[in-house]
């Protein structure tokens, strides 16, 4: 029974996929491409053009956002670090200095468990400003 059902799950999908005409997206929403069948010859000319215009927007939206949170840990307006650092993080580009400065925002906000989890993930990512924060944090749970 579960051999023919599996069967008939396959039959239906290939199908599917055989007849579907599809939207074009490069990996997100800034560049819209126009229907194309699937097995057309310029889509994947389309989709490389795609690729590499989202891939240069992205970048820019990028460095937009970390300059934007490199000036709010100064000011120390610790949401707005947040808020850009969450933006910065969206355009699948990242680094462990944003999850640390993200990590120290939320330690001043009084969110240890969220600072916790992002000095983890700073740490993977070789960023010593996070281990010291991260023993600092456990040093200070130890305390109370």
């Amino acid at each position: 029974m579960i051999m023919k059902k599996t069967i008939l799950t396959m039959m239906l999908t290939c199908s599917m996929t055989m007849n579907v005409d599809a939207q074009v997206y490069a990996y997100d929403t800034w560049l819209q491409m126009p229907t194309q069948s699937i097995y057309d010859n310029g889509a994947m000319n389309m989709y490389l053009q795609a690729l590499a215009a989202t891939a240069a927007q992205r970048k820019e939206n990028y460095n937009h956002f970390v300059d934007l949170t490199l000036k709010a840990f100064g000011e120390k307006r610790w949401n707005y670090v947040i808020y850009y650092v969450n933006a910065a993080l969206e355009t699948q580009y990242f680094c462990g200095e944003l999850y640390y400065m993200r990590g120290y925002a939320n330690e001043q906000l009084g969110n240890l468990k969220a600072a916790k989890k992002d000095y983890k993930t700073a740490k993977k990512n070789h960023c010593p400003e996070a281990i010291q924060a991260l023993e600092a944090l456990k040093a200070r749970k130890r305390n109370k």
